[in-house]
């Protein structure tokens, strides 16, 4: 042994108050940060892909029922609300025109259609939102709250 070197398990992935070994990370495990967002919308779990992220509509799993991967302190926080007031906006776009403007709507049936489509895929987006922010911390090893 060199003197003064440690033998010391290498750790990768450094979070708060939480350190995943490498020995922890599956064969699965995604290589990119792109992969891990794209597991993570699917709203599996970014580290295997084989089980459920959430166990409720926006309540992530504790850990993994495949991999044990701990994702009770991964938290994402005010992120996923951004993005899916971002992607809603942009899909609402290119219909506001049109509907907004019919001078064969009344002003009130505008914006109950407008609100109603945007209730709808705000409800759709925001999981999965939330699984790609979840990813990207996780595989980031970015501090949460």
């Amino acid at each position: 042994m060199i003197s003064g070197a440690s033998s010391e398990l290498i750790l990768v992935g450094v979070k708060k108050d939480y350190v995943r070994p490498i020995m922890e990370q599956t064969i699965n495990s995604p290589q990119s940060k792109r992969s891990a967002m794209w597991r993570g919308a699917k709203m599996r779990c970014p580290n295997c892909d084989k089980a459920p992220l959430f166990r409720a509509y926006l309540k992530p799993v504790e850990k993994c029922a495949n991999c044990k991967e701990n994702w009770g302190d991964v938290r994402a926080d005010d992120g996923p609300a951004w993005l899916t007031i971002l992607i809603v906006g942009h899909l609402l776009a290119p219909i506001f025109h049109p509907i907004a403007f019919n001078p064969n709507l009344s002003p009130w049936t505008a914006g109950l259609i407008l609100a109603a489509v945007g209730a709808l895929l705000s409800l759709i987006v925001l999981p999965r939102a939330k699984g790609a922010m979840m990813g990207l911390i996780w595989k980031t090893g970015a501090p949460t709250s």
